[in-house]
């Protein structure tokens, strides 16, 4: 290697290694700029080492990086890259240097210079581009359109316009982008009558429909005055592009007017030109256009309809709560639900007064209707007309009323809530109170205390009522709740005693354990001791407790374990066990013929994490024995083949500790 490219790989390294912090917005010094010229003038350089240097100078460029950097912008290979060196750097000799290359460079490099130049929106460059609209490369034609739009000057544009006739047909939406950038610039330079004579050309062409629609948006909302009426003349067009593209602009076109021109163009449209100014009326927000939408939304075709009761709600007028009342019984389905989907939205109390007034109908479909609205209306305020319908006559009304105070309700419902279950004469209604309880106890504060009072109270209440609160105690549980729960276990009433068998069967918590593990070896119920063996093993599978306490509960469950599905139960907790004591509970399995594989599974797993990763391993000695136990018994040849190797490990592991 010369001296001259070891001297250049090291510059190199030296620079990439700064490359993460530059990156990271540090500043760079001068003297590294001078080391990134020389790398890039060098010919010893590779093309790696000269697009790394291109990156470090878009960060820290100077003056004197330009010229070595302009040079590059014919390269097929390095065009690119020296252009985005170039664009960040604010010193105008950047400009001068890419206007200059506009006569040197030709194909893809020359339309990344003109890309870079309207990045940098060089208002000088537009006379040097203007003859490259006509260029007979397209793509050179395209890249010219696309950077006098973004250079966006009253020059520009006038090239543009000048050049649109004759553009060739590729190239004829690239140079209408370039003139509505341009329009833009103008507008937001306060040069509206220019901006608006480019979107009136525009819009005059045989264009595809997004230059026409986009030309009569900006057409109304440029101008000055005429706004408006551009607007009601293009909600009478036929055409619907042209329609549409006129209501898109009303949404951003302030004044009464334009409400009022929407408002009464809508009535004689198509049904699907009347949803797009509804839509547009909603979104306005002016609530001049409430009375047209209301009467929109009481006749006319259903999707009218449905837009109308949309857009109304969205203006939160109070005006429009009786509307939404009388059109619930309306008798298209769609309206009546939509309707409902209104007034359940619909802001403020006029929209709650509605819903009670409903209720207190007296009617028992009108009231089942208000429950549903109170619910989606967070009504809280509708407690007191809640707990009397709670009482009512009809049992839907009544069951549907439960619920709600539950669902509205907190801690301070239970007296109401624990009174009607007292008073619950169905297997409805004892439901309906039990899931309200339910839900009043869960968002209470201290669940488990509010517990602690129902289980209380169980001494207290009917059987059914008792079984009913047995449910809800086992739903939140509790040390104290799970003492009462037990005592119930031996009640003389069979009810009782089976939901309290229930209860403690789907408790949560790891404190039901050891009353589930004494019910399940004192029992004589067949079935009731399914029920403890299977609900003692679902607590020995949480991952809340410590291998040792569910590798303990599994060795307690073994004696009353009869059933398959036990077995596989106690297997598989077993088989998640990393332990060598795990697998001798286990061993026993390998003789069953019912779950031989399960055990051998189980075994050969356990065996396979203990001995993860390379040794030593700590229980190679203890799993010799439990290994060789396994290949005897099973017979999947699969099992056999992962223990032997497993085996062969553990004896390798003890030889070596």
């Amino acid at each position: 290697m010369s001296k001259t490219r070891m001297h250049l790989v090291m510059i190199v390294a030296l620079l990439l290694t700064s490359a993460v912090p530059m990156v990271a917005q540090t500043v760079a010094s001068q003297g590294d700029e001078a080391k990134l010229i020389a790398v890039l003038k060098s010919s010893e350089a590779s093309r790696q080492d000269k697009i790394a240097a291109c990156r470090q100078l878009a960060i820290m460029g100077g003056k004197d990086s330009i010229a070595p950097l302009a040079a590059l912008l014919g390269s097929e290979d390095l065009s690119h890259n020296a252009r985005y060196a170039l664009e960040p750097n604010p010193d105008p000799a950047v400009d001068a240097a890419f206007r200059s290359a506009l006569g040197k460079v030709r194909g893809l490099p020359l339309v990344g210079v003109i890309g870079s130049i309207g990045v940098r929106r060089d208002a000088q460059a537009v006379g040097a581009l203007t003859k490259f609209l006509s260029d007979s490369d397209v793509v050179v034609a395209q890249a010219a359109a696309r950077a006098m739009g973004k250079i966006g000057t009253t020059e520009a544009a006038q090239a543009l316009q000048a050049a649109l006739p004759q553009a060739p047909a590729a190239a004829k939406l690239d140079f209408c982008e370039g003139l509505f950038r341009c329009a833009e610039a103008l507008a937001a330079a306060d040069q509206k009558e220019q901006a608006v004579a480019i979107y009136d050309e525009l819009l005059k062409l045989d264009a595809a429909h997004q230059v026409r629609g986009g030309a009569l948006r900006g057409a109304i909302l440029t101008r000055a005055r005429g706004g408006p009426k551009l607007l009601r003349q293009y909600l009478r067009s036929d055409d619907y592009i042209l329609f549409s593209a006129a209501v898109q602009a009303s949404r951003d076109l302030p004044g009464d007017r334009v409400t009022k021109a929407l408002a009464n163009e809508m009535g004689n449209l198509p049904a699907d030109n009347q949803v797009l100014i509804i839509q547009a009326l909603g979104c306005r927000g002016d609530k001049a256009a409430v009375p047209a939408l209301l009467d929109a939304a009481r006749t006319g075709p259903t999707p009218v309809r449905v837009a109308a009761l949309q857009a109304v709600t969205e203006l939160g007028d109070a005006a429009a709560v009786p509307v939404f009342v009388q059109l619930l019984d309306d008798s298209t389905a769609e309206i009546a639900q939509a309707a409902q989907a209104s007034l359940a939205t619909m802001p403020g109390r006029e929209a709650d007064g509605a819903v009670m007034q409903m209720f207190q109908s007296g009617e028992p479909d009108k009231q089942r209707l208000a429950l549903d609205l109170m619910s989606r209306r967070r009504i809280k305020d509708s407690m007191p007309a809640l707990q009397q319908a709670a009482r009512s006559a009809d049992a839907r009304t009544r069951q549907e009323a439960m619920k709600m105070i539950g669902d509205l309700g907190g801690a301070d419902q239970l007296p109401t809530l624990l009174e009607l279950l007292d008073g619950a004469q169905s297997p409805q209604d004892l439901t309906a109170a039990e899931q309200a309880i339910t839900a009043a106890c869960t968002k209470a504060k201290d669940p488990l205390a509010q517990a602690e009072k129902l289980a209380g109270r169980l001494s207290q209440v009917k059987p059914a009522q008792q079984t009913a609160l047995l449910r809800v105690v086992a739903a939140i549980g509790g040390p104290n709740s799970l003492k009462t729960v037990r005592a119930l276990v031996d009640s003389s009433n069979a009810e009782v005693r089976s939901a309290a068998i229930r209860a403690l069967g789907s408790w949560r918590t790891a404190d039901a354990a050891p009353d589930l593990l004494a019910l399940a070896r004192k029992t004589s119920d067949s079935a009731e001791k399914t029920l403890f063996v299977r609900s003692y093993l679902d607590l020995a599978a949480r991952g809340d407790m410590t291998l040792e306490q569910r590798l303990d509960m599994c060795q307690q469950a073994g004696s009353l374990v009869q059933r398959i599905n036990e077995k596989r139960q106690l297997l598989g907790i077993l088989g998640k066990i990393d332990s060598p004591e795990a697998m001798n509970v286990i061993l026993p399995y390998l003789r069953d013929a019912e779950v031989q594989q399960e055990a051998g599974i189980a075994a050969v797993t356990i065996a396979e994490r203990l001995m993860r990763g390379r040794g030593p391993w700590p229980y190679a000695a203890e799993l010799v024995e439990p290994l060789e136990k396994v290949i005897q018994a099973t017979t999947n040849d699969q099992i056999a083949k992962r223990a032997r190797t497993l085996l062969q490990q553990a004896k390798e592991g003890r030889r070596k500790k």
